[in-house]
Order: structure tokens, then sequence, then C-alpha cells
């Protein structure tokens, strides 16, 4: 599964992706309509070459047409979201043909030899066609786009005309290709060349000011909000967060035990170092487990399961997660012990049902929030971890969502919860006498 960040980025790119390939293709709409009045200028303005231009201005009329409607139907593929990123090399390879292929009846209708191919006005037309594949910040369309028109380019002028000796029976070709029409051809095309590089570098620079921009949200969002949801929250598809939703989650309270006693007693270096460590291993076994940590509130945290979406095995992980926080603290009491330390314990309570998920308050202080009932159902779960001097609680519908074996869990029977009227049975791990089951039918308290 990607992450939240990955899944940021290629919405972005795509975003840009579609927006370039707009870009192009009003590009290329506006360089073939080019190519057309030129062409049909230096026929008007040398009547006397017709009969020798009219095979090379058919051809030239018939590929620009065809580079004018690619435009026109990636603008209707993009209208209508058919577009897809492989097309783009299609719309390269359409591009190199109408150069090639231009080349060629240019070099053959004139009679010059492939030396001479720079005096050819659509020569212009590669760079512009360059700078237009540049604007997709795809370095693999580039790459095929100049190998296209490289390739594309020497085997027309190659082809055409091998340079015979008749240079001279083309003089006059050669004097109209410098005419008054194709110069401005050739003027036109670099200056929409140049358009275009300008356009490359604005977009260039408006991409880093929107990722620029979107880091700056993404870091004020993780100061409201959970970090592994603050690259969703400044994504564009955070609608779903930003309004709230129902959800079916898995919920766990995590509390330090006698921790009055450690502020009392422990200097302030070392309560900032123990409160440090304890929140690193609580975050590191959430996001080891796809889990997020709410909010810790003073030594206390609280985490859900199935944010931003549910999973069949939220509850299965709310478990695991419980089982790796545990053992931390256990290695971690081990380490303490070796300098006379006293250990750190925890109480850990997981329920599951369905709550409020969602962004909450002001737009100068969001907050990520989990309401409901089951969540006032967890927070008394990890309550009773005191009373009942267990490390870990799980009532039984979260225990049966975790598809949990029975043996490795005992009933501690219903427990009348505080603020509830109904009973919740609770199981703790570890064998011992089983005053029930795993119920395969949950009542509704629970």
């Amino acid at each position: 599964m990607r992450s939240l960040s990955d899944q940021t980025a290629s919405a972005l790119l795509a975003k840009a992706d579609t927006t370039t390939e707009r870009i192009a293709s009003a590009v290329r709409v506006i360089a073939g309509v080019v190519l057309l009045v030129g062409l049909r200028s230096a026929a008007y303005r040398n009547p006397e070459h017709l009969d020798t231009l009219g095979p090379l201005l058919a051809n030239a009329t018939l590929m620009t047409g065809i580079v004018v409607a690619s435009g026109f139907v990636t603008l209707l593929f993009l209208r209508f979201s058919i577009w897809r990123p492989w097309m783009a090399y299609l719309a390269a390879l359409v591009d190199a043909a109408l150069v090639a292929t231009l080349l060629y009846f240019t070099s053959w209708v004139s009679l010059l030899p492939a030396d001479f191919a720079f005096a050819f006005p659509i020569v212009t037309a590669i760079p512009l066609f360059l700078a237009v594949n540049m604007l997709r910040f795809r370095p693999a369309v580039q790459v095929c786009a100049s190998l296209l028109f490289a390739a594309g380019a020497a085997v027309a002028i190659l082809a055409a005309h091998p340079g015979d000796g008749s240079f001279h029976q083309a003089s006059e070709t050669l004097d109209m290709l410098f005419s008054l029409p194709p110069n401005i051809m050739r003027l036109v095309m670099l200056a929409l060349t140049a358009c275009v590089f300008i356009l490359a570098a604005a977009r260039g620079r408006r991409m880093l000011l929107n990722a620029v921009e979107e880091t700056a949200n993404r870091v004020n969002l993780s100061r409201f909000v959970p970090t592994e949801l603050a690259p969703l929250m400044a994504a564009s598809t955070a609608g779903a967060l930003r309004t709230g939703r129902k959800a079916e989650v898995a919920l766990m309270f995590v509390d330090m035990r006698d921790s009055t006693a450690l502020e009392e007693n422990a200097a302030p270096d070392e309560l900032v170092n123990i409160i440090s460590d304890y929140r690193a291993l609580i975050l590191d076994a959430a996001a080891n487990h796809g889990g997020v940590v709410d909010k810790f509130i003073g030594d206390g945290a609280f985490l859900v399961f199935g944010v931003p979406e549910a999973r069949p095995d939220d509850a299965a992980r709310a478990v695991r997660c419980a089982e790796a926080i545990l053992a931390s603290i256990r290695a971690w009491n081990d380490a303490r012990a070796l300098n006379g330390d006293q250990p750190i314990r925890v109480g850990i309570g997981i329920h599951a049902g369905e709550a409020f998920v969602g962004i909450v308050g002001a737009a100068a202080r969001l907050e990520f929030a989990v309401l409901g009932d089951a969540v006032n159902v967890a927070s008394r779960v990890e309550s009773e971890t005191k009373v009942l001097k267990e490390p870990l609680l799980i009532s039984a519908h979260a225990l049966r969502l975790a598809n949990e074996p029975a043996s490795k869990w005992r009933s501690l029977g219903p427990r009348y919860l505080r603020g509830r009227s109904e009973p919740v049975e609770l199981f703790a791990e570890g064998a011992g006498r089983v005053e029930g089951r795993i119920p395969d039918r949950v009542e509704a308290a629970s």
C-alpha cells in the first residue's frame, strides 16, 4: 500500500500532467495553423512555382491537418477523461512524423541535397515540439521524442535527395526558401518556441510554489492533526475527513501507572526523557501496525485503527499494537533495572465500534476528532485495568472482530463500566480460568 505522501505526490503530478497536455495540445494546434498559413503564403507569393510546389503543399496540408486534428482530439480526450499518460508518446510520434514527411517532400521537390536541410522552414518546428514535450516534466517522453525527431529527420533527408549535382537547377528554389514568407514562418516558429520555454519556466516555478505551499500546509496541519493524516488533509482528497463521517474503528487507550509519584520524585530533565521515550515507543508501535495516534494527554495516549479508511483487520492490528507496546515496555524496564530505576507500568484498553471521524474546529484551529459511545467504552475499559490489575483488557466485541483464538484469552466476566447501564464482557491476555467464551453475538451495550 502506498503512503499518503506518495498518493499526494501522484495526485499533484497527475493534475500537472493534465494541465500540461492541454497546453501542449493548444500549442500543437497553433503550430499546425502557422505551418498551413506559411505554406499557403509561400505559394501565393510565388505562383510561378505552384506546379513544382503542388505536391509539397498537398502533403504539407495533409500532415499539418493531422497535427491540428490530433491537438483537438487530445483536448476532447482530456475533456471526457479518456486521456492516458501513454498517449503522450503517440503525440510525439505524430509530431516527428509531420517533420520527417515535410522534410522529405521539401527536399524532393526543391532538388536540394541533404546539406541544405537546415534551409527548410520546417526545421524550426523541431525545437518547438521539443519545448512542448519539456512541459510534461516526463524525461522518458522527452528522450523518446528527441530520438524520433533525430531518426525521422535523418532518414527523410537522406532518402529524399542524395545530391546528384542538380543543385544549379534548384537555385531559384533556394532563393524562394529564404524569401519573406518562409522567413516569417521561421520567426513565428522561433517566437512560439520562446513562448513555450517561458511557459515551461512559469509552470516549473508554479509547481515549485505549489510544492512549498503543500509542505507548509502539511507542517501547519501536523500541529493540529495526527502526523499520519497531515498529507491527506493537505491534498484535494481531504473532503471526507473535513466533512466527517461515521466509521467502524478499533480504539485503544494507553495510560502510564503511578505517574504522579514519578512526577514528584524524578528530576525535570529525567521526567522529560521518560515521557519522550514513552511516547516514542507508542508512536513506533502505532506506525508499525497501521494505527494513528489521535492525541497524547499527559502520560496517556489515544490510538485509532481504521482511519483514513477502515480495514478488515483493524481490531487485529490494535491487539498486535498493544502487544508490541507491552513488549517494548518490558525491554525498556530491563534497561532501567540496570540503572536501579523503577519500572514503568501501563494499562491498555481496547474496544471497537462505530464512531464519528473527522476534522472539527475553526480554520485557525483544526483538530482531528474521534467521537462517540465507542470512544467512551474504550476509555472505561482502560480504566478497568487499574481495578483488575491487568496490563491489557479488551472488550468481547473487539476480540471477536480481531478473530483471536479463545485459548489465548480468559474472560473476566461482564463488567459494569462507569456511566453505563449494561455490562460489557472483558477479556485479559493469558491462560487461566475461563468464565465465559467469546460470544458470536455481542449485546448492544458492548
